[in-house]
């Protein structure tokens, strides 16, 4: 995963705003694009393969616990007994 100094925390953003996000910087990709402006692009890139990125991870943790959860399999926490 990318890391930008001036990007904020994405963990604790909701899928809404990093889909507004993803939406935003996409323009802007395009906007550089036109500019042919090599550094903008690259790093409009890398932030928005940061935010993508965040998605599929989130998207597939859910894919797997429902997985789980069809399947009857418990979380680790209720494995774990600690008296």
């Amino acid at each position: 995963m990318y890391f930008h100094p001036l990007q904020e925390d994405i963990g604790g953003m909701s899928e809404e705003e990093i889909n507004k996000r993803v939406r935003d910087l996409t323009k802007k990709l395009g906007t550089a694009r036109r500019l042919k402006n090599p550094d903008m692009i690259a790093q409009l890139n890398k932030a928005l393969f940061t935010y993508q990125d965040e998605l599929k991870r989130r998207r597939l943790k859910q894919i797997q616990d429902e997985n789980k959860k069809a399947r009857g399999e418990p979380d680790i926490g209720e494995l774990i007994n600690i008296e």
